[in-house]
């Protein structure tokens, strides 16, 4: 009498996760490990631990722990940078333009704070041409900043005497710093910071005439 063919028991698709959902935990749990300990100190047992899979699983996902890096400061570079050209397109004056881009980019920051801090302090960690293609040979973010501030000064509202990029530098540098100290759930929200840096830093950049126009 002929014997039941054995099967291997199939895990339901309910029961396996999709490969876009795994490979979104794997890089939620990376970000997670490179801001906690660091790229250097960060190995890839530790990822894979955090998610619950083998070490070699991850291969599936990702070709190295660089690779890993790169794909994490990468997203946030590419978000970041939709939000500020969103709002770079939004009607007025090259001033009001800027004023919501450092409103934008203060409140993709402040919601991002992890992602943020990866990005800022593990840039250096990849290879040049790595670090290139995330940042565009422009310097596509800082170029959003720039190009409004040259705008701007083309129609007399900014200040003749700054250079845009030393002035899209110095906006970002201090803007960039609210990682640092904001804490969801405190006292302000990220609208709030964002208006109110956006405030100070286009009190930094505007001419006389324009402020008194902007602010009377």
């Amino acid at each position: 009498m002929p014997q039941p063919e054995s099967r291997t028991p199939q895990r339901s698709g309910a029961e396996r996760k999709p490969r876009d959902e795994r490979r979104a935990e794997v890089l939620e749990a990376a970000t997670q490990i490179f801001y906690e300990k660091g790229y250097e100190a960060s190995a890839l047992r530790d990822i894979a631990d955090r998610v619950g899979m083998l070490k070699g699983s991850l291969y599936y996902y990702f070709q190295s722990k660089e690779d890993l890096l790169f794909q994490v400061i990468s997203a946030v570079h590419r978000e970041g940078l939709a939000v500020i050209r969103e709002r770079a397109a939004l009607p007025g004056d090259p001033l009001q333009r800027l004023e919501n881009v450092i409103a934008g980019h203060v409140e993709h920051t402040c919601r991002n704070l992890v992602a943020t801090a990866v990005f800022l302090h593990e840039l250096s960690a990849l290879p040049t041409e790595r670090r290139q293609e995330i940042l565009g040979t422009e310097h596509a973010y800082q170029g959003v900043f720039r190009g409004l501030i040259d705008q701007a000064q083309g129609e007399g509202l900014a200040r003749a005497d700054l250079d845009p990029r030393l002035a899209a530098l110095s906006v970002l540098g201090s803007t960039n710093w609210v990682y640092r100290w904001y804490r969801p759930g405190g006292e302000f929200t990220p609208e709030q910071i964002g208006a109110q840096l956006a405030e100070l830093a286009i009190r930094g950049v505007a001419t006389p005439t324009a402020l008194a126009a902007r602010f009377p």
